[in-house]
């Protein structure tokens, strides 16, 4: 009787077991960073855990732990179900995701938090008339902290003296703004571009300041030139499959959705300031200088990269999109939620 009882019991574990196995969805992130870099670490993998807690059990999410392929093939990874879920940098498709790209602008985004934030809602607000992301779900959005230009020499102090260096680039977007103030893109990865400074293939390269510690690049610089009101930034996408989107139970889909969108915003904030702090510390023990340019180069840059926004709001108009709208929007939704901000003044 013992034996049979025993039996009974151990059969009952086993179907509950299955039962709880066939429940849960297993879902797989494509990763082609470093498993330590801020945006797996302190982006994606916050992101992931919240959600499996949120979905009680049903959900796992699963970062590959190796790169399978080349970062601009990311998106297509995920459309084709090679992936389900991705995540990548949208100026690695140039042309592809021109409108949600408003954030990479010439000064539309002060800092990592206001400009993911604006990122974000702009495109909740206007993205599904972009038409941009067929064949996946939209689940976050953000962008990287303010950029300086990284020297392998002493700092430039005036737009003079940018005129004819090469500057390292990560996006079509960065490599149109050095173009317009004189400077000679060098679009490489950023795996490659610590050699490229080294053996001067490149003069400089425009980064946040997390990324030249965190790429190894800090021992080869020696200056870094800040132009105030954030140059440019790179815009992120994070995305599901459509068809694996489709099949999630409501109750999945309430997970994700209850922690995508501007909570992504929000964590993205954070690890882009933290890093930056790490960052800076790192380059601060090198000796690099960091400058300022003056006023009325700031100005002068702006003019010159007026013609970017006027390319943007001209392709919107093709699309019959309201671009003077959208990049409004945009712009207050930045500074409406910009990290410095004055409290507690009276």
């Amino acid at each position: 009787m013992k034996n049979v009882l025993r039996f009974v019991i151990a059969g009952l574990a086993l179907a509950w077991a299955g039962q709880t196995a066939a429940q849960t969805t297993t879902l797989r992130i494509g990763n082609w960073l470093p498993g330590h870099h801020l945006i797996p670490r302190g982006i994606v993998e916050p992101w992931a855990r919240a959600i499996e807690r949120e979905s009680n059990g049903s959900l796992k999410l699963e970062i590959m732990p190796s790169a399978i392929g080349r970062p601009p093939e990311y998106f297509d990874f995920v459309v084709n179900g090679v992936i389900d879920i991705g995540y990548g940098v949208s100026g690695h498709n140039p042309g592809r995701f021109t409108m949600t790209q408003v954030m990479d602008l010439p000064f539309m985004s002060p800092d990592p938090w206001g400009g993911a934030a604006a990122a974000w809602s702009t495109f909740e607000r206007y993205g599904a008339r972009y038409n941009e992301h067929k064949g996946a779900k939209v689940l976050g959005l953000w962008v990287h902290s303010e950029p300086y230009i990284f020297m392998r020499s002493a700092p430039f102090t005036t737009l003079e003296d940018l005129k004819g260096k090469k500057i390292r680039v990560g996006g079509n977007v960065t490599g149109r703004i050095m173009q317009a103030l004189g400077a000679v893109p060098v679009q490489l990865p950023p795996t490659e571009a610590q050699q490229a400074m080294a053996s001067g293939v490149a003069d400089g390269i425009t980064f946040p300041t997390e990324s030249i510690e965190f790429f190894k690049i800090t021992p080869v610089i020696k200056g870094a030139t800040r132009i105030p009101g954030g140059l440019y930034t790179d815009t992120f996408w994070l995305a599901i499959n459509e068809a694996k989107w489709a099949g999630l139970s409501a109750e999945q889909k309430r997970a994700f959705e209850k922690h995508s969108g501007m909570a992504v915003a929000l964590l993205a904030g954070w690890a882009w300031t933290n890093g930056d702090t790490l960052g800076k510390a790192g380059l601060d023990r090198n000796g690099v200088q960091f400058v300022q340019l003056a006023d009325a180069d700031v100005a002068r840059t702006k003019t010159a990269l007026k013609a970017l926004e006027d390319e943007w709001l001209a392709e919107a108009r093709k699309r019959n999109l309201p671009g003077d709208e959208i990049i409004g929007y945009a712009r207050a939704m930045a500074h409406q939620y910009r990290a410095a901000k004055p409290v507690n003044v009276p």
